[in-house]
C-alpha cells in the first residue's frame, strides 16, 4: 500500500483498495483470507501491476527493449533464444533486487 500511496493523493481511494485486498476471497463457498497481494485475475489486478510495474517499463525503454505488458504479464522481444535468456535472467534480477517482486516464468 505504501507504493501505490506513492501515485495516489485520494485517501478514499486508497481506503477502498486496502479495503479491498483486506477482503478475502469465497473458494468452494468457504471464506479464505488473503494474507497479501490481490487474488490472480482480481478486478484490481491490472490497476496495481500497472502502478507498480511502470518502473519497469522505463527500464525497459532505457535499455532498448522492444516490450509488451498488460498488467501483470510482460513480452520482451529479443533476436535469439540466447538472448531471450540473457534479458530473462537481467530483467528477473532487476525485478526482485528494484522492486522486490518474484516472477513467475510458467
Amino acid at each position: 500500500m505504501s507504493r501505490v500511496a506513492r501515485r495516489v493523493e485520494d485517501k478514499r481511494l486508497l481506503k477502498s483498495i486496502r479495503a479491498f485486498l483486506n477482503s478475502g476471497v469465497l473458494v468452494d463457498g468457504l471464506f479464505s483470507g488473503t494474507p497479501e497481494g490481490t487474488p490472480q485475475g482480481g478486478p484490481l489486478l491490472p490497476l496495481l501491476s500497472n502502478l507498480l510495474l511502470d518502473k519497469l517499463d522505463r527500464e525497459l525503454e532505457s535499455r532498448g527493449f522492444r516490450f509488451n505488458r498488460y498488467a501483470d504479464d510482460c513480452n520482451i522481444y529479443v533476436k535469439s533464444k540466447r538472448a531471450g535468456g540473457r534479458v530473462l535472467q537481467s530483467v528477473t534480477a532487476w525485478l526482485d533486487k528494484k522492486l522486490r517482486l518474484t516472477v513467475n516464468q510458467s
